[in-house]
């Protein structure tokens, strides 16, 4: 009878040091990986003399201040923009995450006009003045008048008696005129209409103290229709 050889098995094969330490390293990769991708606030500073500083804390007060979100390797971009402080406007885009938030400073900022209606932007057209005439009398004087139709004139006769001696004539006559009117045309309506206010002007302040204030109406009401006009642009 052969006896039989009991075979010994084999010491299993020891792992190199360096693996185990390939893999503490690796897990504390994987642990400090998520602190890494954090986002850093970086403020900005400009004090009063124009001296200019970076640091991650806020500024001081009295100092325009800048801030910008620095991302870690491997994060995604910040959804939340950094609280404001008072005083300070901070906008951020989201066509251009890599362009820097832009910093609008309270003390320059300008207000923009207030939206206007159609119907304020617009302003309406000043009329036309109202019609003016160019008058003259039965002996060739030119004047101008508002209306065509100016009350007449009763020139004076001379009366004589029967004998034909005019002094002994007896009552008054006179003679019926009435002055011929034309309209002033329209582009040269607004000259006449200031020419006529500054006669009314000259004869208000030449006036005599008892018709300063009849002279005075006259010439406000005349400047009135003027400044009310197109004539007064």
């Amino acid at each position: 009878m052969t006896a039989s050889r009991v075979m010994p098995r084999p010491a299993p094969a020891r792992r190199p040091a360096h693996t185990h330490a390939r893999a503490c390293l690796l897990l504390a990769c994987l642990l400090i990986g998520p602190a890494a991708a954090q986002s850093v606030t970086i403020y900005r500073c400009t004090d009063a003399d124009g001296n200019t500083s970076v640091q991650n804390q806020p500024c001081a007060a009295g100092s325009r201040e800048q801030v910008q979100q620095m991302q870690g390797v491997g994060s995604t971009p910040a959804t939340q923009p950094p609280p404001a402080r008072p005083g300070m406007f901070v906008t951020t885009s989201t066509e251009d995450d890599t362009a820097p938030p832009r910093i609008l400073d309270s003390a320059t900022l300008r207000r923009a006009p207030a939206a206007q209606s159609d119907s304020d932007a617009a302003t309406p057209e000043r009329p036309a003045p109202p019609p003016i005439f160019q008058c003259t009398t039965y002996d060739s004087d030119r004047y101008l008048a508002e209306n065509d139709t100016p009350p007449p004139r009763c020139i004076a006769l001379r009366t004589v008696g029967l004998d034909g001696n005019p002094a002994t004539g007896a009552g008054q006559a006179c003679e019926v005129k009435r002055d011929q009117c034309v309209r002033v045309p329209d582009e040269q309506a607004c000259e006449a209409w200031s020419r006529l206010t500054r006669e009314a002007e000259s004869r208000w302040r030449f006036a005599h103290p008892d018709n300063v204030a009849m002279r005075r109406e006259a010439y406000d009401r005349l400047a009135g229709i003027v400044a009310g006009s197109r004539c007064g642009d």
